[in-house]
């Protein structure tokens, strides 16, 4: 199918601090484009900039998301939008662009609760849903607030109230079942698990093993002890259940 990808970017969903920085690097080292101007967490700055227009608009946050209605949105063609995220400056080179027909995408996890949106400008979209223990995530984010100049949520001090936000952004995203998505754990891909490596390859049709070896520096350290909330969890059961 000619100009296939121009229609279907690879939209990266999930929690904070579970991966997905990771996966956008790997994906852009694997040729799929995430974007020429990007921040140290590797999300797009002009999808991050409407995605958190929109969260604000609707009155929340990333650490008190909700899903925006459309009217919260900055309104964006879908050439537009993939004229910025190439930084294409005139008609000669939209048309060389068009006729590349190079994979693209980006990475946010606001994106959980701004995929409604997007699914309408691009239906045809991948997603990816990268999924990390829910108690890793709140250990990680409580770190985070101790470090100058990173994200600061007060709440976040506290892990349990991370685990509960996690909880909100991955019941979110287990709602998306009307678009081609797919869940994967980020601790599999740490441990190279061979299955999850082959279903993300089949489902962005790209060679990512290679890419993903260059980007993953941390070893899987497991946890042995949760509180109860954590244990009883529905997702926790569903995505960890041993």
């Amino acid at each position: 199918m000619i100009f296939k990808y121009f229609e279907r970017p690879v939209i990266v969903i999930g929690m904070h601090r579970s991966g997905t920085s990771m996966l956008a690097e790997a994906l852009h080292h694997a040729g799929i484009h995430m974007g020429v101007h990007r921040d140290h967490n590797f999300e797009a700055m002009h999808f991050l900039s409407i995605n958190q227009r929109a969260m604000w608009a609707a009155g929340a946050d990333w650490d008190r998301p909700a899903v925006p209605d459309e009217g919260h949105f900055d309104t964006w063609s879908a050439k537009e939008l993939y004229k910025i995220h190439f930084q294409i400056k005139n008609r000669f080179e939209y048309i060389f662009s068009r006729l590349a027909d190079r994979p693209w995408g980006w990475k946010d996890p606001r994106n959980t609760f701004t995929l409604p949106h997007w699914l309408k400008v691009f239906p045809k979209a991948r997603v990816v849903h990268l999924v990390r223990h829910g108690w890793d995530v709140a250990l990680s984010l409580s770190r985070r607030n101790q470090v100058p100049g990173e994200v600061y949520s007060s709440m976040l001090d506290d892990p349990l109230n991370g685990f509960r936000l996690w909880n909100v952004y991955i019941t979110q995203a287990m709602k998306y079942t009307n678009c081609q998505i797919l869940h994967i754990r980020y601790e599999d891909l740490l441990e190279f698990d061979i299955n999850t490596i082959s279903r993300l390859e089949h489902f962005l049709e790209r060679k990512l093993k290679i890419h993903l070896e260059k980007v993953l520096r941390k070893t899987l350290v497991r946890n042995v002890h949760y509180p109860i909330e954590i244990v009883e969890n529905e997702w926790i059961k569903k995505f960890y259940p041993h």
